[in-house]
């Protein structure tokens, strides 16, 4: 380690992360990471020139980084006319990504939709329609590019096998990064729609019945596009393997984790049990075979 890496490295901590990728860059993680993404045989004269001249730059952010707390920014909340300018912003820059890298991944596409959601961040239907999370503009452009580039290779690869994870790398070889970024920040984003927003969401806890007579337990805010993806074969590798199946049941709660729980509860009972939950369905509980 050279002496002007030892000077940076007591000013603030850096990660060096190696890929494919043609060109270098340095990012700066909402929890104060220094990440400094560079091609695989960069040296570290390289890397410390790189961090040399954007030294202030990084400097400048770390500090702002610092200043601002955790829980003030998890208070902050989008206003209505926030989300339009969003939204316009996504109408007009989403497109353009598609048409790029359709383009390149050899597929084509229907319908792009965007929307204010809380519990996704793309997705694409059986028929080629994309939908994308108008907060995903309020991420860096690399997690959107992931995001667009994740919901164009399901025209190829309608599941999330290795073969579909093989043609997101060959696109975007550091995919997983802008994966994590949306896992580690994700949430914050969420929490930034107003309570008008969030009031009204509903979630499921349902019981299909499968092909050869077995139960599979779920949990999902879209039941009847949650039940079809199951019989498109986009649903759980249980389910894929043992279609058609039928929704013979399932409960309404106000959050995810209560729909989450009651999932939890469901998968321990036995064969008989659950029978008997089906049978009974009142209440909250509700039993019936939705239009799909």
């Amino acid at each position: 380690m050279n002496k002007l890496n030892e000077e940076l490295k007591k000013e603030f901590e850096y990660e060096i992360i190696k890929s494919k990728r043609k060109t270098g860059c340095i990012e700066i993680k909402p929890d104060g990471r220094v990440l400094v993404r560079v091609p695989n045989r960069t040296s570290q004269s390289q890397i410390d020139d790189m961090l040399a001249k954007k030294h202030d730059w990084i400097i400048k952010h770390l500090s702002e980084i610092e200043k601002t707390s955790v829980s003030k920014e998890r208070e902050v909340q989008l206003s209505e006319q926030d989300i339009k300018r969003l939204k316009r912003k996504a109408a007009q820059y989403l497109p353009e990504r598609c048409r790029l890298y359709s383009s390149i991944l050899g597929v084509s596409y229907n319908r792009i939709s965007i929307r204010c959601q809380r519990t996704r961040w793309g997705s694409c239907s059986a028929k080629g329609n994309l939908n994308f999370n108008i907060l995903l503009m309020l991420s860096p452009l690399e997690v959107i590019d992931y995001v667009v580039i994740h919901e164009l290779c399901h025209r190829k690869q309608m599941n999330h096998s290795k073969a579909f994870w093989g043609l997101v790398e060959s696109v975007m070889p550091d995919y997983k990064v802008h994966r994590q970024w949306l896992k580690e920040n994700g949430n914050r984003l969420m929490d930034m729609l107003p309570d008008s927003d969030k009031a009204g969401e509903t979630y499921y806890t349902y019981i299909l019945r499968c092909s050869d007579g077995t139960f599979y337990t779920g949990y999902t805010n879209d039941i009847s596009r949650r039940v079809k993806a199951h019989n498109d074969g986009v649903g759980a590798k249980y389910t894929r393997l043992r279609l058609p199946v039928v929704l013979e049941y399932f409960e309404e709660f106000r959050t995810k984790e209560e729909a989450m729980r009651r999932e939890a509860l469901i998968k321990q009972l036995t064969r008989k049990q659950k029978e008997k939950l089906i049978g009974e369905g009142n209440g909250k509980r509700k039993k019936g075979k939705l239009e799909l």
